[in-house]
């Protein structure tokens, strides 16, 4: 294991498999200004090291984001710029984390402890391919309770998750969603009782997802996430063009070569 030394964040290697985690725990992993420069240049890290497969990010303490923190420029405390574009040039610095973290081609997944994410902290989550809770978690938005605009990246992330109409709900009536509605609706991916069972969860990811090809898995990645806004053509070319790459590789061959030595011996 080999990690970075941050102040409000936690960054470490273990094989193939980065662990972020929220270092908050005093302000219930709050996002500030530093938490957000260190997340950009931790995930700048985990996107220039090769031979990865996922991106665990998790918080530290008894939830995993309380949202932003209300007592920094997000909400425009201590800002000295009169100008009245200066909120939209703090928030477009700000929002670097959700690209940072959405543009990753490795698989990241956001396990969320304790009454999870409201606002921001939703935002990291949704930024991430998959999502997985436990059972006490809430999710919600509440910038219409402070007459603002919800930012982070929600208003075109959630809707394209749970549809138009829920994410209206989420962000105008700024209701609180519980892990299982959120699991009816796909917000979430997975439902697990306690944050001991989402470690081994997430545990037992780290071992599956770590025994997988990482060219295969950014490429499949890569086509899905293209498969969103093609055309079914352009798509079975890609997928073409794709395997056509996969099965040049000793991953690929190697997997291969054991699964049809499973067959004939008939564990498979």
């Amino acid at each position: 294991m080999d990690g970075a030394e941050y102040q409000t964040i936690v960054l470490a290697f273990e094989g193939r498999i980065a662990r972020l985690t929220l270092n908050r725990p005093d302000r219930l992993n709050a996002l500030n200004p530093q938490m957000l420069e260190e997340l950009v240049d931790a995930l700048e890290r985990v996107r220039a090291r090769e031979g990865l497969n996922a991106l665990f990010l998790q918080g530290s303490g008894r939830l995993f984001s309380a949202g932003v923190d209300l007592d920094t420029p997000h909400f425009m405390e201590h800002v000295d710029d009169p100008s009245v574009f200066a909120g939209s040039r703090l928030l477009t610095g700000q929002h670097r984390v959700i690209t940072a973290l959405f543009e990753q081609d490795i698989v990241t997944i956001a396990a969320l402890n304790g009454h999870a994410c409201g606002g921001g902290g939703l935002g990291l989550a949704m930024a991430c391919d998959l999502r997985v809770s436990v059972r006490a978690a809430r999710f919600w938005m509440v910038p219409l309770m402070l007459d603002v605009v919800q930012d982070f990246g929600l208003s075109w992330m959630a809707q394209r998750v749970i549809g138009p109409s829920r994410a209206m709900q989420m962000a105008v009536l700024g209701q609180k969603v519980d892990a299982e509605t959120a699991l009816v609706w796909g917000l979430v991916n997975e439902v697990v009782e306690d944050p001991g069972a989402l470690a081994l969860r997430m545990d037992a990811l780290a071992a599956q997802i770590g025994g997988m090809g990482s060219d295969a898995l950014r490429m499949m990645k890569m086509v899905l996430r293209n498969g969103e806004r093609s055309d079914l053509r352009g798509q079975l070319a890609l997928e073409a063009v794709a395997n056509g790459l996969t099965f040049q590789s000793d991953e690929f061959k190697a997997k291969k070569a054991g699964y049809l030595a499973a067959l004939k011996e008939g564990r498979k």
